[in-house]
């Protein structure tokens, strides 16, 4: 099985129970990240946070280092949905007649496209057009995703098992993504997990999308987490990643497409291939679980 990509010493501590609040009173971490976070430029030189109980030299976080909230991306995190987006992509760009009249490779998925938001695409791809062309153009885009997403599909692997271990310690649980809500939507029932979490968080209804924090600190505040570094967040693009990061939010990469270096560039705290990677569990496991605290 793929080994972690983390310099950490993995030890990491849970709580039990949910304390099940809502709201973050003002003052609370929440309120003091975002006057905190650095939104204008890439976090190429951010230090990661810790996991809960994710210390470098292994100490350990004390008495409130459970977790309390786990944060979930959803394209490219809970599923591989990359493929899809680069043959929808590709495909669009071609009847165009862009990129030269060539399919779009990888590296131009990577560039142009992967985690940014359809307003920021479409500005860049094509500045030639109006925004009510735009609009136009990806919402025809989205529904060609649709299209292809409702049956095919699947979870990460080690995700169900990962849930249900999150499900059995009262963690709370929420998505967090920047894909318009009924492409959320749709690919929360194909995975069958269209009421597993207690909140979907969309980045474009929030102020500002992601690579700003504002989504994840708007799903922190829906669960009453006041305290970011007892959340984890799992993420597989560097905008998504710099959210989180920016959030304050210890963060996992997911490498379904992006190299590990992408990620870690940004201040993930670890990476792994995906939710079965013996490492994620053994950092999750090694100090049991916690039966007190709460969200402060």
């Amino acid at each position: 099985m793929h080994a972690a990509h983390s310099t950490l010493s993995v030890v990491v501590s849970v709580r039990k129970g949910s304390a099940h609040q809502t709201g973050s009173p003002r003052g609370s971490r929440v309120d003091r990240v975002v006057g905190a976070a650095s939104i204008g430029t890439k976090m190429t030189t951010a230090l990661p946070r810790v996991i809960p109980s994710l210390r470098p030299d292994g100490s350990g976080g004390g008495d409130d280092a459970g977790i309390y909230a786990c944060l979930f991306d959803m394209d490219g995190t809970l599923c591989d949905t990359d493929p899809l987006h680069h043959e929808v992509f590709s495909n669009l760009l071609l009847a165009h007649g862009k990129n030269g009249g060539v399919p779009i490779d990888t590296d131009f998925f990577h560039e142009h496209i992967a985690g940014r938001t359809n307003e920021d695409i479409f500005a860049d791809l094509w500045p030639e057009l109006s925004v009510p062309e735009r609009e136009a153009m990806w919402e025809k885009k989205e529904e060609d995703f649709r299209t292809l997403a409702a049956s095919k599909l699947e979870r990460l692997p080690g995700l169900t098992e990962l849930l249900a271990w999150i499900d059995s310690r009262g963690v709370r649980k929420v998505a967090v993504t920047n894909a318009p809500r009924p492409n959320a939507e749709l690919m929360l029932r194909a995975l069958g997990l269209e009421t597993y979490f207690e909140h979907v968080v969309i980045g474009t209804e929030c102020a500002r999308a992601k690579p700003c924090p504002d989504p994840y600190l708007e799903g922190m505040r829906l669960v009453g987490a006041c305290d970011a570094g007892r959340c984890v967040a799992f993420e597989d693009s560097p905008a998504g990643a710099t959210a989180a990061v920016a959030a304050g939010i210890p963060t996992v990469g997911v490498l379904t497409s992006q190299p590990a270096s992408a990620l870690e560039g940004v201040g993930v705290s670890m990476c792994v291939k995906n939710f079965a990677d013996v490492g994620l569990m053994r950092a999750l496991e090694s100090a049991g679980s916690r039966e007190d605290g709460g969200g402060a």
